[in-house]
């Protein structure tokens, strides 16, 4: 007889499910995902995220006595060890015992973690780090995300606080973040302050192809645009990948000078665009780096949205193997 496991990934405003079979493979290559009620109130968000599994179970009609367990990822700050979502403001979640609930409602084992967590643990597992014992991941995407394998084992440190690589200061007296500090990485790297960047680019007048496909409507600004501009040779758009690489090789060498991993793997949108920045960001590492950055100490996912899938499998594989 078969058995699975239920996986799920949490995220702010959408979550996904998926079933998987015991050696890691996504049934039927389906995966569900369900647009989250935010700001809808915490037990709304919690039963949208129940009805995920509830729609895994019901589609391949399999018998909760099959499934293994539960692995579940979502954005912190959350207590792996005790199952809590410490505090997620779109979810209206202030110390919601997410584990408990679920452990609860499907009578299953269950293990949480952070997303950027689990991306470096499925980057190491079943990656492009496969089989390698010191891996970083960090995703540019809305923000700047990341998690940390060493020795074989997602590092959480003290307080579960560990690869919040978005919030180290590039800029000690720069912009101001919701976190309460200053000139933090992803205020300068994410997808998030490209298209800021570019808004008020757009504002002072400045002139290019990209705010042309935007019809100088600022509410259109995004980073395909500035890709398909940089493609046709844009003098704007490469300019400003140039100060991208820039910004993510400050930011990049930082986390190889303190951990100095064999590999970092990027992902998230943003790496969509790597043939424009890529060369440049590693001249920039090389020249911050104690220690030399070999060209495949960085790699980019290819597992694109499902990379917190998979290391939810291994999460909860992991636990219940131990």
């Amino acid at each position: 007889m078969s058995k699975y496991y239920l996986i799920m990934d949490i995220g702010g405003t959408k979550t996904t499910g998926a079933l998987f079979t015991e050696d890691g493979k996504i049934v039927d290559d389906y995966t569900y995902v369900s647009k989250s009620p935010t700001f809808e109130g915490k037990e709304a968000v919690y039963q949208n995220t129940r009805g995920v599994l509830d729609h895994i179970v019901e589609r391949f009609q399999v018998d909760l006595k099959d499934v293994l367990g539960i692995g579940v990822g979502c954005p912190g700050p959350l207590d792996s060890r005790k199952g809590i979502i410490i505090h997620a403001p779109l979810m209206r979640w202030k110390n919601f015992p997410l584990v408990e609930r679920l452990s609860h409602d499907f009578q299953l084992p269950v293990a949480l973690d952070n997303d950027g967590n689990l991306g470096a643990l499925a980057e190491q597992r079943c990656g492009v780090a496969k089989g390698l014992d010191n891996v970083m991941y960090m995703t540019v995407s809305t923000g700047c995300g990341g998690g940390l394998v060493i020795n074989g084992e997602i590092y959480h440190g003290k307080h579960d606080g560990a690869g919040e690589v978005g919030h180290m200061s590039i800029d000690p007296e720069g912009l101001d973040c919701p976190c309460g500090g200053k000139g933090c990485f992803e205020l300068y790297a994410s997808g998030t302050a490209m298209n800021r960047r570019m808004r008020e680019d757009m504002a002072a007048g400045k002139k290019s192809m990209v705010f042309e496909l935007a019809q100088h409507d600022p509410k259109k600004i995004e980073g395909r645009l500035l890709t398909e501009a940089a493609e046709k040779g844009d003098t704007y758009a490469l300019a400003f990948f140039k100060q991208q690489a820039y910004y993510l090789g400050v930011g990049i060498s930082n986390l190889f000078n303190l951990y100095d991993p064999e590999v970092l793997v990027l992902g998230g949108g943003v790496t969509k665009a790597k043939a424009f920045y890529h060369d440049e960001m590693m001249r920039v590492i090389r020249s911050r780096c104690l220690q030399p950055v070999e060209d495949d100490s960085i790699r980019y996912s290819v597992m694109n949205d499902r990379v917190v899938l998979y290391g939810a499998y291994h999460l909860i594989k992991d636990k219940l193997n131990h």
